[in-house]
């Protein structure tokens, strides 16, 4: 074992060993050479060629620019997606965005250092998807190098204040923990390595379209690296080099506002001097923000009615309503290891459950973290920039893709804490919160030390548990799981009708799986026909009755609450995440008994509402006879997973259309009831632990107090 510690150190040590985790995040993410493309990859993959190159229609869309292929065009709209009102009428008229998106909906993002890497892969292997994604890899290697220095950096620095005065760490008690030079050691390597095997960064370095994240991440690490050697030499040429670095940062994506957490962390914690210096030490970056947000506003940029995303510049009060919840699911999803997304696919009930569990442990861990941030710079300065960083992160629901920033902050915490825990004095030296304690409060103390310790005992199993085991394991079915990715996306953009739909408008009564609206991108990718128009009538996750008062009118009622809720389906279903998906892209309107929507091929009429404000029957009036050849029926099918052929009620007639069933497909018993189990093991075993622990030291200390006595 000493072998053992002696070599982990020396590589610990070893002035390669960020190059080690750079490398070994390369071999990591190999895997994700397979996935091919998807999603918004398909859009921005349109958008790189010329107007002569693309295929018929594809620019009634509205989210193909009618100058594409330029460089300036790819600069500036890549991101752009719906940016204006024409392009917003085009999205609508085609049936991109469902009727009941709101009239104002746009989504316009301002992303040129990431587009221009997109235009490179365009120019230099358009055809290789591939490399694309080796391109991403390339990205997060570097930002394993630099996340795997910093903390190599920070640690070293209050390692070294820690050694001049006096060498070692002390405790409350009294003794001597763990030399310092060898600690800052350990808990740098352990960061680098937790934030190496963070499963969160798989998919989104997995996704060409994501590649912006990281790209800002390695921008704002840069900017921080040199914010302080500017601050530690006092050069300005760092402080230019700083500034520049942050600009490129949130130019590649705006989650890169997410480096100033670093600066105001620095200034709040680690910066020498009065708080006028410490002050005066933002102002670069808060010119460069300042200039920044305001060419961004100025160039129509942002988004604007959507509910997954919100823009604090222009609703400020919706985004502080929804800023606590958001940090909680944040915080709670990389403390916890469970990705904030799952709440997408629980019930109501269950979200609430686990809203309170990310709250809890959220709270169980800055319990276990107190007597460590009161001693350690390193882990106060960490948990100033997690806590910072998740602001910016709540402009947009909790998701996975968005814990990048967080994590670096997070996981330097962990690792502090977990090596300061297993340090065999670490575990007695708690009680920096039990100094200077009165006789007669001895008792109430004691008794409060041990539900620490019970405490960080529980934090700690779980933490190692859920950051090392349950990472790599994750890591290895997401890699696994690959390859597959491909022939999913095929499954759900195409329809099983042989009937070529090709120059015909396609109608789907009930479509619950929104990326299904990728249909014509991902045609258009396959070489394949794009139809000249796409409907979406309902989400259809609830059961309904489709009526036919005459040739050209058809009427849906939910037979349940109303057509866009979901069902009860028990803990966990895939039409809770159908719901979810809707309602974070185009939900948040509020209906009206007799509110009519006019599109292209029809009026939506609303008939009747539900309490809370969403359609419960609709009449949709086509103006001409449903059976006009060119149009496409088709329905969801939630038993088989796929579209059908949908025949039309004949005049007079209702048709009953199922909903989402209990047991979704052939999933069968696992998919409604063995899924949930993960999270209640980890609530079970997490509680189990702690309360076994602390029946283990009042039992202790009861045998010590009986010992005593005798």
């Amino acid at each position: 074992m000493k072998k053992l510690e002696a070599g982990i150190r020396w590589l610990l040590e070893c002035r390669g060993f960020p190059w080690a985790l750079a490398l070994a995040a390369i071999v990591l993410m190999l895997p994700a050479l397979t996935v091919g493309l998807l999603g918004d990859d398909l859009i921005q993959r349109l958008n790189q060629f010329p107007p002569d190159q693309l295929p018929p229609r594809i620019l009634e869309t509205g989210f193909v620019a009618k100058d594409s292929g330029q460089l300036g065009t790819v600069l500036g709209n890549l991101f752009g997606y719906v940016r204006g009102k024409e392009a917003a009428r085009l999205a609508m008229d085609y049936g991109f965005t469902p009727w009941w998106t709101s009239e104002g909906w746009a989504a316009a993002l301002w992303r040129p250092v990431t587009a221009f890497t997109h235009w490179v892969d365009y120019r230099v292997y358009p055809d290789s998807p591939a490399l694309m994604h080796g391109h991403n890899i390339a990205w997060f290697a570097v930002a394993v190098f630099l996340v795997a220095t910093i903390y190599r950096k920070i640690e070293a620095s209050t390692g070294e204040l820690g050694n001049s005065a006096g060498g070692t760490s002390t405790g409350a008690t009294g003794v001597v923990a763990v030399p310092m030079k060898s600690q800052w050691i350990w808990v740098a390597g352990l960061a680098g390595c937790l934030w190496l095997l963070d499963p969160n960064t798989y998919c989104p370095v997995a996704y060409v379209a994501n590649r912006g994240f990281f790209i800002a991440l390695v921008f704002g690490l840069l900017c921080f690296h040199a914010h302080v050697r500017w601050r530690t030499g006092k050069s300005l040429c760092w402080m230019w080099i700083s500034a520049l670095c942050l600009l490129l940062s949130v130019l590649a994506d705006e989650g890169g506002a997410s480096s100033l957490a670093f600066l105001l962390a620095y200034a709040l914690v680690l910066e020498r001097g009065g708080w006028r210096g410490r002050l005066m030490s933002l102002l670069p970056a808060a010119l460069v923000i300042t200039g920044w947000r305001a060419v961004y506003m100025a160039c129509g940029y942002g988004v604007r009615n959507f509910p997954g995303y919100v823009d604090p510049g222009y609703s400020p009060l919706r985004f502080l309503r929804d800023l606590v919840p958001r940090m909680n699911g944040l915080l709670g999803g990389q403390l916890t290891g469970l990705p904030p997304e799952l709440t997408m696919a629980l019930s109501a009930k269950w979200q609430m459950i686990l809203a309170l569990l990310f709250a809890g442990f959220s709270l169980a861990c800055g319990l276990a973290f107190l007597p460590l941030l009161r001693r350690d710079a390193a882990t106060r300065f960490w948990a100033v920039m997690m806590l910072l960083a998740l602001v910016p992160a709540a402009t947009v629901a909790p998701l996975t893709k968005n814990l990048g920033f967080i994590a670096v902050g997070a996981y330097g915490v962990v690792a502090s804490f977990l090596v300061s825990f297993a340090a065999r004095k670490g575990r007695a030296a708690e009680p920096d919160l039990l100094r200077n304690i009165s006789l007669g409060g001895a008792r109430r103390a004691a008794s409060t030390g041990g539900l620490l310790r019970a405490v960080s005992w529980g934090v700690a199993v779980w933490l190692v548990l859920a950051h090392v085991a349950g990472a790599m394991g994750g890591r290895i079915l997401m890699g696994m799981a690959s390859p597959s990715v491909s022939k999913a996306v095929a499954k759900v953009c195409d329809y099983a009708d042989p009937l070529e739909i090709g120059e015909r408008d396609i109608v789907v009564i009930n479509d619950p799986i929104v990326v299904s609206e990728m249909i014509p991108f991902y045609r258009a990718y396959c070489g394949k026909p794009l139809p000249r128009s796409t409907r979406f009538l309902v989400p259809g996750s609830v059961p309904f009755d489709v009526s036919r008062p005459d040739a050209d009118t058809l009427i849906f009622k939910a037979k349940e609450s109303d057509l866009f809720d979901c069902p009860e389906r028990g803990p966990i279903h895939a039409c809770y995440i159908c719901k979810s998906i809707n309602d974070f892209l185009f939900g948040g309107i509020t209906w009206k008994t007799g509110d009519r929507v006019a599109r292209k091929m029809f009026v939506a009429e609303i008939l009747e509402v539900s309490p809370r404000g969403a359609p419960r029957a609709v009449a949709f009036h086509f103006g001409k006879p449903l059976e006009t050849d060119g149009m496409v029926w088709q329905f969801f099918d939630w038993d088989r997973g796929e579209h059908l052929p949908f025949t039309l009620p004949r005049i007079g007639e209702t048709v009953a259309v199922a909903g989402a069933p209990v047991i979704f497909g052939s999933i069968g018993y696992l998919q409604e009831h063995a899924a949930a189990w993960p999270l209640r093991g980890y609530v079970v075993a997490i509680l189990g632990v702690m309360v076994g622990l602390l029946w283990l030291m009042k039992r202790r200390k009861r045998r010590g107090g009986e010992l005593a006595d005798g």
